[in-house]
């Protein structure tokens, strides 16, 4: 703990995913006892042609074997899951892939958010990528892993803007793919807007959307295909604004 707070300071918050992984080998193995147990209640039974009690005993063992592989496709429970520190200069995986980062050793975020479901909650995913070239994934098995990983989306935007924005201001194009950033406008796949033409850019139902004026078409792309889309509007506003004083 003591070479952790060195390089990443204070603890803030963990984030314990062995908790979760309890909770769903408990089910999974409630329901497996249950289902192996009405198996031979409905063989006696349907032997006997007892249909009333042998049917539905069977019927049940059935429903709840659905039960098992249902939630163990939806969850994928591990043998050992991740426990993640949050500290005040970095982040700590504890368990398997065990490393530890500061912020500035973390380069890129790309954020990915599913829902099973219209009305069901999502399932939030982000893939960090360290300056040594590892590659974290940070997914539902982590409770309230969306918080976690906004802080962590956070951070690495607060480091990559004033980089990108300096380079516009030399005059450089930045690109992040697939768009591409200068002091004239925004550009993607060979359509181009200027900056007087961008209403917004925003991130919305899955989608990073640079919002055009009224004539001209949106360029968008989907978020959980593009590293640091939350970088990118953030620099969008920046150069945006940049332009328009000039």
């Amino acid at each position: 703990m003591a070479f952790s707070r060195d390089r990443l300071g204070e603890p803030v918050r963990t984030f314990d995913g062995r908790l979760g992984a309890r909770r769903t080998w408990a089910w999974l193995s409630l329901l497996v006892l249950a289902s192996l147990a009405l198996v031979p209640v409905a063989i006696v039974y349907l032997h006997d042609r007892v249909w009333w009690a042998g049917v539905p005993a069977l019927l049940l063992s059935m429903a709840y074997a659905g039960a098992v592989g249902w939630i163990a496709g939806r969850d994928r429970p591990r043998l050992r899951n991740r426990v993640v520190h949050l500290h005040t200069g970095g982040i700590r995986v504890a368990g398997p892939g065990e490393a530890a980062y500061t912020w500035d050793e973390l380069v890129s975020v790309t954020v990915s958010g599913v829902r099973g479901r219209s009305d069901g909650p999502t399932r939030w995913c982000f893939t960090i990528v360290g300056s040594d070239g590892s590659v974290l994934r940070l997914g539902p098995e982590l409770p309230d892993v969306r918080t976690l990983g906004v802080a962590v989306a956070e951070k690495v935007t607060a480091r990559l803007v004033p980089r990108h924005l300096a380079a516009v201001k030399a005059g450089e194009a930045v690109r992040m793919a697939p768009f591409t950033v200068d002091l004239d406008g925004v550009e993607k796949d060979g359509e181009r807007l200027p900056w007087r033409a961008v209403g917004d850019v925003a991130i919305d139902n899955g989608l990073v959307t640079v919002h055009a004026c009224a004539g001209r078409t949106d360029l968008m792309t989907v978020s959980a295909e593009m590293p640091d889309a939350l970088a990118f509007t953030v620099l969008c506003h920046q150069v945006r604004e940049l332009a328009g004083d000039s």
